[in-house]
């Protein structure tokens, strides 16, 4: 500004001296100012002069000086000395403030003349605006002012250690370092240097603080683990520490305690902190929002995690049976919690329940079907079924298990392993066993036996036989014609009808009666064999030829057999058995016509080893123990009747005694007499219970003074119910009685009377 001053002001005085020129040019030559220049590379503190003269002589001059178009004032630093033909100005202790362009203007009466130079005064670079540290906030915007001037005007530049000055962003026409949105990165120590090739450089280094506030970089995520595992919940927090993490569930503050399915780690980085909730063994409510919040002194910032907890899909709900069918049915369901995971597809479990086991079928359903149609099914058949349902994670529990039973429909076989034979002249025994149970078609309620005559026109004549759990079953055709054939089937029926027939059987009956079974009884058994004897078998006339003794273990597997000639005296033993082992034993008898009806099952038990070996069945513990008891007690009754029979006649004698005393005659005691009657050998006899001992059944007694009998001439019996206690003279007295020697075995009581 002030440049463009002084340019108008000189510009001004060469208008002026130019019109005086023309104005004087008539009178004579006006002067002429010789150029002058001031030294060049003037530092401060140097001393400066320049002369200003005219190049002809002439009318008396004037001289002036200017500065920058203003006049020159003296002062201390600047003087002006002026002569008539030149002028003088000195400027001492040159500094910045004395540069600017100097005037010299010369005046006569022909006219003026001026002549301009320029004074610079080099000024090392100085500071007009030292920087100075900054602290600002991680993107923000930093300004580092570094203004220096100088003559010449020095230049300003920026730089940093170990970072390429390029990095830097330097703004046009000002000496300022501008960052823009900084980041960690340009934290550190910068160097404004100004020079302007005066004097030694400025040099000043300040240092940029960039504060992190707590924050995430990430602000929200999406966790799934599968239930039963460990889910990591990790927030890195990025900012100055020290730094505070804390975590909340559902926006409430989560309290770790120790021993607890929740943990906590955290880890110092470079960049801040890093924090990591751990949940051990993760079920369904641990799934929720998780947050963790991030505080320093600079900022709060807060992370938001959603942990999902994906598992297997829960039991389908409300499954049932819609309509059931001979071979097909409709199973529905509901759709059951997801395990947060979609649900892919449905497998529908079924299987034919069997006693031999059961086969699984499987049937797999789209995850947008909740019902199914089971074909193939058997019929009259019960049948389970379950829904499973499956997504990414794997299949869930099963439902809840249903049963249905297939409609029924006939049989489709007919029984199977059917025999007939004739069981005498008017009967036949039919035999057979169930038809496959997979081919029953339901459940069997009966059959059906078909007969008659062979080669009669007439129809079938029928018995019905109820089903059972049997695995066989027989039935006797009654009363048929003597030697006739005759032509059976077997049908099995159901609710749904009945089935095909067995083939034809044609059996002639016999032209006579089998032999009736025979009556079975024990004689004997030891530790290893057992005898059996038999009676002769009503045979209706037709004698029996034979005996087959059938026996085995008790729950073995096939029975043993021994064929036996009848005889008169009709016995076997057993041998080569196992001790204190239950056999079963039955007889049948043979006749020219053949085997009649077995007799009744015996089930006997042989002794332990070592007891019983070899005896008859007349010493055998079985039999001798209840015989001799029975002795004993017939003994002991025996005694008591021979003490009763003295003591009536002891009472005989005292009676007479007694006479002769009335009768005034004086009976003289021997000093060996007794005055008391002894009843030691008078005891009163009681009945045993079974099984008593007979010495514990004779009652102990005091003696008795005679003068207190009183003398009664009784029955010997009823006497002897005197001597009996109160509550047993009014029973009859006992008589010994026969006994009976039993045998006992497992289930059977056998009796034998001599």
């Amino acid at each position: 500004m002030m440049a463009t001053n002084a340019t108008k002001r000189i510009l001004l005085l060469f208008v002026v001296e130019t019109v005086v020129l023309l104005l004087s040019s008539a009178d004579g030559e006006k002067p002429a100012i010789q150029p002058f220049i001031f030294p060049k590379e003037l530092r401060e503190g140097d001393k400066a002069s320049a002369t200003c003269t005219t190049l002809s002589e002439g009318s008396p001059l004037q001289f002036s000086w200017l500065k920058d178009g203003q006049q020159l004032t003296a002062s201390q630093s600047v003087s002006v000395r002026t002569y008539s033909d030149m002028s003088f100005l000195v400027i001492k202790n040159v500094d910045a403030s004395t540069n600017g362009n100097y005037t010299c203007i010369v005046t006569s009466s022909t006219g003026t003349d001026s002549f301009t130079s320029f004074l610079q005064v080099k000024v090392p670079a100085y500071w007009k605006r030292k920087p100075s540290d900054l602290e600002a906030t991680i993107g923000t915007d930093v300004i580092f002012n570094c203004e220096a001037d100088g003559i010449p005007t020095p230049k300003v530049t920026w730089s940093q250690s170990g970072i390429n000055v390029k990095m830097l962003s330097q703004e046009k026409g000002e000496n300022v370092l501008k960052f823009r949105n900084i980041t960690k990165g340009h934290e550190g120590y910068y160097l404004c240097e100004a020079n302007n090739g005066v004097g030694e450089n400025l040099r000043k280094v300040v240092q940029l603080i960039v504060k992190v506030p707590a924050r995430f970089e990430e602000k929200f995520s999406v966790e799934t683990v599968r239930r039963g595992e460990t889910a990591s919940l990790k927030c890195e927090a990025i900012g100055d520490l020290p730094l505070e993490v804390t975590w909340a569930k559902d926006k409430r503050n989560l309290e770790i305690k120790e021993l607890d399915r929740y943990e906590r780690f955290e880890t110092t980085v470079e960049k801040g902190l890093t924090s990591e909730l751990m949940i051990r063994s993760t079920d369904r409510n641990d799934g929720a929002l998780y947050t963790c919040f991030a505080k320093n002194d600079y900022g709060l910032d807060e992370k938001n995690i959603k942990l999902v907890i994906v598992e297997v899909p829960a039991r389908p709900l409300d499954v049932r049976v819609q309509e059931v069918w001979s071979r097909s049915a409709t199973i529905s369901w509901s759709v059951p919690y997801s395990g947060n995971s979609p649900i892919t597809k449905f497998i529908v479990q079924y299987w034919q329940e069997k006693e031999n086991g059961q086969r699984l079928l499987e049937q797999t359903i789209p995850s947008s079907q909740t019902s199914v149609l089971l074909k193939s099914l058997h019929p009259g058949s019960p049948y389970a079924v379950t829904v499973v349902a499956e997504n990414e994670v794997g299949q869930g529990m099963p439902s809840q298990t249903i049963q249905f039973v297939t409609g029924e429909e006939a049989p489709v076989s007919p029984p199977t392993d059917v025999q007939v034979k004739p069981k005498g002249s008017s009967s036949l025994l039919v035999t057979w066993k169930p038809p496959p149970k997979e081919l029953w078609n339901g459940e069997l309620r009966g059959y059906y036996i078909d007969y008659k005559v062979n080669s009669s026109p007439t129809s079938y004549l029928f018995k019905t036989v109820e089903s059972s759990s049997n695995d066989s079953y027989e039935y006797i055709l009654s009363p048929l014609m003597k030697a006739t054939r005759y032509s059976v089937v077997v049908k099995a029926y159901n609710g749904a009808g009945t089935g095909p027939p067995s083939e034809e059987i044609t059996v002639k009956t016999l032209e006579g009666d089998l032999p009736l079974p025979p009556p079975v009884e024990l004689v004997s058994n030891s530790d290893s064999a057992i005898s059996l004897k038999w009676g002769k078998s009503p045979s209706h006339n037709i004698p029996v030829t034979g005996y087959t003794l059938h026996y085995k273990k008790k729950n073995s597997g096939e029975w043993n057999y021994v064929h036996v000639v009848a005889s008169d005296n009709n016995m076997y033993t057993i041998k080569d058995l196992e001790s204190g082992a239950t056999y079963q034993l039955y007889l049948t008898a043979v006749n020219q016509f053949g085997r009649g009806n077995p007799s009744d099952y015996l089930s006997i038990t042989t002794n332990p080893k070592g007891i019983g070996i070899g005896l008859p069945f007349y010493l055998n513990l079985a039999i001798v123990v209840p015989v001799t008891a029975s002795v004993v007690a017939f003994v002991v009754v025996l005694v008591v009747i021979v003490i009763f029979v003295k003591k009536t006649k002891a009472r005989k004698a005292l009676e007479r005694d007694l006479t002769s005393l009335q009768s005034g005659k004086v009976v003289t005691y021997a000093p060996g007499s007794q005055r008391y009657i002894d009843m030691e050998k008078a005891r009163r006899v009681s009945n045993p219970e079974p099984g008593t001992p007979a010495a514990a059944s004779i009652a102990s007694y005091a003696s008795i003074p005679s003068r207190d009998l009183e003398l009664r001439v009784d029955d010997p019996r009823q006497e002897l119910k005197s001597f009996l206690p109160p509550q047993m003279r009014d029973r009859p007295l006992p008589h010994p009685k026969p006994s009976s020697l039993k045998k006992r075995g497992d289930s059977h009581l056998y009796d034998r009377a001599d």
